[in-house]
């Protein structure tokens, strides 16, 4: 996977690059070919008010798919997690998407077996003489 980060009005830390780094694997496990992690991250200075607040816009390239998820905290690893969450729910909801949720598509349980699928198979009950008398020789 391939990860871009920019900024705009600060500096993007090595910490903040190997958080990242250790995150990214989550998003990989949602694609079946090459995909692009796209991170921009933004200082707002507010002129009243809180201060500084950061803004993390994630962004996911896979083919003709594209997926975008944003959040502002007063810190970017947290607006970090808050986006990354937020992208991985609708990594999740869109490969949900793609699953045959209908028809045959698994063996059928012990419970989905009718008696007409046990007449064909050929099977001879158990003497009951048999048993007794083996039972008997066992002294049970």
């Amino acid at each position: 996977m391939q990860i871009t980060i920019s900024a705009n009005n600060l500096t993007v830390s090595d910490r903040f690059r190997g958080y990242v780094a250790d995150r990214a694997p989550k998003i990989e496990s949602f694609f079946h070919q090459s995909a692009e992690l796209v991170i921009k991250v933004t200082r707002h200075d507010h002129s009243r008010g809180a201060g500084p607040e950061d803004e993390v816009v994630l962004v996911t390239h896979s083919g003709s798919e594209t997926l975008r998820s944003h959040a502002s905290a007063s810190d970017k690893f947290a607006a970090f997690d808050v986006a990354f969450d937020k992208l991985l729910e609708q990594l999740r909801r869109n490969s949900d998407k793609r699953k045959v949720h209908r028809g045959k598509h698994s063996v059928p349980g012990a419970s989905e077996l009718s008696a007409s699928d046990f007449a064909a198979l050929d099977i001879e009950p158990v003497n009951a003489d048999l048993l007794l008398r083996n039972k008997k020789l066992r002294g049970e």
